[in-house]
């Protein structure tokens, strides 16, 4: 929750809504964040980009293999900012693509090669996620098509998939509808973690993965008739649509 939505709810004024944060994470019944409070449960995803790229790097390694392998020649790419993605770009081997992206850490791996283009989406710098954000991003991914997006998520609930901030959302939205299709990357540690905002399944079109579903899960993206890739549990496919 936000100060203002404190404020809101509760109907008392600032000054007050802060006395009482201050108290609250004084006995440990929350944890600080930018601009409001949030659950302990959630502090895990406000670490750093670099102790993410650690935890279940194994993991991802495997994700992001398979999921560069769906990237074809030529292709336009959106590639988002997300620990698992970055590991996509790492296994590229697709040649004369074009790559989309926010994230400077993108930008750095797919710099070392000189047979594809990189479009960065300009903005102001946000040093901790290490990525580029602002109106500009949202306005230029409006006017450039891609034949498939690459995003993560911080958490995958039966509902859709959430986010911690709400530009994450924004973001995603606009590179889906600008996709011809969209590939989310997501390790077995999002599925039935707890985040905020919210994107409908709808947005996507596969899910690459590194473990088995529950059958609930499962049942509910069948119905949603998004294709779920298990990268662990069988051989690495080409050209999945």
């Amino acid at each position: 929750m936000s100060v203002a939505d404190i404020c809101t709810h509760y109907h008392v004024s600032r000054d007050t809504a802060r006395r009482d944060i201050v108290r609250l994470v004084q006995e440990g019944v929350v944890v600080r964040t930018h601009g409001g409070v949030a659950l302990p449960e959630l502090q895990k995803e406000l670490s750093s980009y670099q102790d993410r790229m650690i935890e279940e790097s194994d993991s991802k390694q495997r994700i992001g293999r398979q999921g560069a392998m769906l990237i074809r020649d030529h292709e336009t790419v959106y590639m988002d900012v997300s620990t698992t993605v970055q590991f996509v770009a790492q296994h590229v081997e697709a040649r004369g693509i074009t790559v989309v992206t926010h994230s400077i850490d993108n930008v750095g791996i797919l710099s070392k090669r000189d047979d594809l283009s990189i479009y960065v989406l300009g903005g102001y710098l946000h040093t901790q996620n290490r990525l580029l954000y602002g109106p500009s991003v949202i306005d230029k991914i409006s006017d450039i098509r891609a034949d498939k997006a690459f995003i993560g998520t911080t958490s995958i609930q039966p509902d859709g998939f959430y986010y911690p901030y709400e530009e994450d959302v924004r973001v995603k939205k606009e590179m889906a509808k600008q996709s011809d299709q969209v590939i989310l990357v997501a390790d077995h540690t999002k599925f039935g973690a707890k985040s905020r905002f919210k994107l409908d399944f709808d947005y996507v079109d596969i899910i690459v993965t590194d473990q088995p579903l529950k059958e609930e899960l499962r049942e509910i993206l069948d119905h949603r008739n998004i294709t779920i890739i298990e990268c662990s549990h069988q051989p690495i496919q080409d050209g999945v649509k």
